[in-house]
């Protein structure tokens, strides 16, 4: 499809899927180059806004679509004629709600208490379930529902019931980067907590967006043990733990350990959009598993680094991670 954007007179950059945001922008002249053209996918979903001259990023005055970020209070959004949100991007209230316990773990690794949402379906209490472990829990919680998700998937026999974690980080982008401190946090104690607190069948799906997809991987690929399977969201699968640039580096510790010893047992679910410049790096991850026949899936979507792709994405995961 074909974008045209008018530049409002105070726009000095455009920031959008195409620039990872405020990282990159694109240098505009509204007095020159307005209105603004550019191509995109017909069943494209994507976000952009002006930054002024103050450095503030600001949405389309001519666009009422506002994009729903939690990173960005003010963006706007483009859908084209394609584009269809997957049925369960929004999901209906489950008619039974889960049961949510709220914890707060002491950890002797990191020195402080950490809070653990636990959401098991109703009348399941007592019951052994496989487990989803979610990293950045709040939002998968509140702005994904996933465990509303999983109740619809659950409803309509298109999933097995789990019982939930959802792990809220506290300093993210240091913790899900090769953090030996947070790694056995949640190796020894959290799951020990969670294991003594709850039946368990023994199943156990690493979930994780972005950093929590490479905290995720990471934890998979060494404990296969603990491990049975994963699921990631644009798994930010760029550097090492001695090449922490997770958006320059072109090396990748994910992807370079699964081509060179595969990844065991593993079952992985993957997805990105390709509007990110994580793109690359997940599909080399993606071919690494198929040329070692791990079972997994990869999907990609015409959107770049957000929750709404991540969103649409989820109800296909986790029909794979938890497949009748």
């Amino acid at each position: 499809m074909q974008v045209s954007l008018d530049l409002p007179a105070w726009a000095k950059r455009l920031a959008s899927d195409l620039t990872d945001m405020d990282r990159s922008p694109q240098p505009v002249d509204p007095e020159r180059s307005s209105p603004l053209a550019f191509e995109l996918p017909d069943d494209v979903y994507f976000e952009y806004g002006f930054i002024d001259a103050e450095g503030r990023l600001r949405a389309d005055p001519a666009n009422p679509l506002r994009a729903e970020n939690p990173w960005y209070r003010e963006l706007s959004a483009l859908t084209g004629p394609a584009y269809r949100p997957d049925a369960l991007a929004d999901p209906p209230a489950p008619a039974e709600p889960p049961v949510v316990d709220r914890l707060r773990v002491a950890s002797e690794e990191l020195h402080q208490q950490r809070r653990v949402i636990v959401a098991t379906p109703a009348g399941l209490e007592d019951t052994a379930l496989p487990w989803l472990l979610v990293q950045d829990g709040v939002a998968f919680y509140r702005l994904a529902r996933l465990a509303d998700v999983l109740a619809a998937l659950v409803a309509a026999g298109e999933a097995r019931p789990a019982r939930v974690a959802f792990v809220e980080p506290v300093e993210r982008s240091r913790e899900y980067a090769f953090h030996p401190g947070y790694r056995n946090f949640v190796e020894r104690e959290l799951l020990g907590e969670l294991q003594r607190r709850y039946p368990s069948t023994g199943e156990l799906v690493a979930v994780g967006a972005s950093l929590g997809g490479l905290f995720s991987a990471t934890l998979a690929l060494e404990r296969p043990d603990l491990v049975s399977g994963v699921v990631t969201f644009s798994g930010a699968f760029l550097g090492r733990p001695d090449d922490r640039d997770f958006y320059g580096s072109a090396r990748s510790w994910v992807a370079r350990t699964i081509e060179e010893r595969g990844a065991g047992g593993l079952r992985w679910y993957a997805s990105c959009g390709t509007l990110e410049w994580l793109t690359d790096v997940n599909r080399r991850t993606a071919r690494a598993l198929e040329a070692h026949g791990v079972e997994h899936a990869y999907v990609e979507r015409h959107a770049g680094h957000n929750w709404t792709n991540w969103r649409n994405a989820l109800a296909g995961a986790l029909r794979f991670a938890l497949r009748p």
